[in-house]
């Protein structure tokens, strides 16, 4: 008897085994074909009531088509609504009622999910100044030696040139909103490429310092504000993943993404000149070490990934606020975006607003880093966005670290 028992148990786990390799591939699980086949009580129209008029509504959730919190068993007016606009995308007769084909559709592993709001276009570019540029390679680098700077604030441009760093920056404006922002192109070859720098390595969150401060110790080309994880542990909050130059700073993150600034996701930055971005809780501290990471910034959210805008950012944080994000285009071909706000000219924008201007200068990656009054852009020693006001003070947050590229000698300003 104990040894028919044995096998007996070993036969449920086997088939349990089985049941979940095959669940694996949704066309073969049973499971899965149970949800997909089309119930006998259709078709389904308004007045109608039951767990298939939930379960549509719970799918029609799950491909956009409604942020409703709770979930009745009624199909009413709005739920006809929705059929409608599911049908429409979908190529399906109009009719309000799920029919067959409609089941079998909204259960589809391809249906049309409901597309995010895209941001209400931005006013036309200005025509930017034409500098009198010098002799250049085919790459676009300073040919020959030395370097070559061109600043016109009032025309919004911005330029430095050597033989191996190339950084443009160009104000743009739309008064209607109003919006004023920066996109800074940065482009690198050899050895040149992003650092960081914090102004007390040995303690990180002290010795505060304005960015633009920073910015001249180094003698950045281009500085600008980072992460500003010194603050965090300043105050004992939760850091996130930090790598400094290869040295795991700190690797306490959040459990899950979250939808507070930060979420502590995370941008890595490896010696071949890529930028790559990580969830905050999908790779250790040790794991991105491992896979060569010089550099991890940890704020968030991701904004780009793969060249597709993430999920997060068409939900939440939609307040309009100063941003700043970085990301890449393509190995040693970055962009820096960086939006002014809280002032007058400029009032500031969602995080969908910046993801979808980086979607559109072909960034493939992308991280916000943090904005607000910590904003900071520094072009060869001078701090070019304006002082944003909070608690009606006007001002730019001193900070422990910042994010730099390049070396001219500045002279003071």
């Amino acid at each position: 008897m104990l040894q028919c028992h044995g096998w007996k148990t070993r036969l449920v786990r086997m088939l349990a085994a089985a049941l979940a390799v095959l669940c694996l591939f949704p066309s073969l699980c049973p499971l899965e074909a149970a949800a997909e086949a089309a119930p006998g009580v259709l078709p389904l129209k308004q007045g109608d009531k039951g767990p298939e008029v939930r379960q549509v509504k719970e799918q029609l959730k799950a491909l956009r088509y409604t942020r409703a919190q709770k979930l009745n068993a009624l199909y009413n007016e709005d739920c006809e609504k929705l059929v409608r606009q599911f049908q429409e995308l979908n190529g399906l007769p109009v009719t309000g009622e799920v029919d067959e084909a409609t089941w079998n559709r909204l259960f589809a592993g391809d249906a049309v999910k409901y597309p995010y709001p895209t941001m209400p276009p931005l006013a036309s570019p200005e025509p930017t100044p034409v500098p009198d540029w010098p002799e250049r390679d085919e790459e676009g680098f300073l040919a020959g030696s030395g370097e070559y700077w061109y600043e016109n604030d009032e025309g919004g441009l911005w330029i430095y040139l050597s033989p191996t760093l190339s950084v443009t920056v160009t104000r743009r404006r739309d008064g209607k909103i109003p919006l004023e922002w920066f996109e800074t192109d940065i482009r690198t070859r050899g050895d040149e490429a992003l650092r960081t720098v914090a102004t007390n390595p040995k303690k990180p969150g002290t010795n505060f310092k304005f960015p633009y401060v920073i910015a001249r110790e180094e003698n950045f080309v281009l500085g600008f504000s980072d992460d500003f994880y010194g603050l965090r542990i300043h105050d004992g909050s939760t850091v996130g993943i930090i790598l400094r130059e290869g040295e795991i700073i700190r690797e306490k993150t959040n459990k899950s993404r979250g939808f507070r600034l930060p979420n502590l996701d995370v941008m890595a930055q490896f010696p071949d000149g890529t930028l790559k971005v990580f969830e905050c809780n999908e790779k250790t501290a040790q794991e991105l070490r491992d896979m060569g990471a010089v550099n991890v910034f940890s704020f968030g959210p991701i904004l780009i990934r793969n060249g597709q805008i993430d999920n997060l950012v068409y939900d939440h944080f939609k307040s309009l606020e100063p941003r700043q994000a970085l990301g890449m285009i393509a190995p040693n071909h970055f962009f820096l975006l960086s939006v002014q706000g809280r002032n007058s000219d400029s009032r500031g924008c969602p995080l969908q607003r910046v993801a979808e201007i980086m979607q559109a200068h072909g960034v493939t990656e992308a991280l916000n880093l943090d904005g607000g009054n910590t904003m900071a852009l520094i072009f060869r020693g001078r701090m070019l966005n304006k002082l944003a006001v909070y608690k009606k003070r006007k001002f730019v947050r001193s900070l422990t670290s910042l994010i730099g590229i390049g070396h001219s000698e500045i002279p003071d300003r």
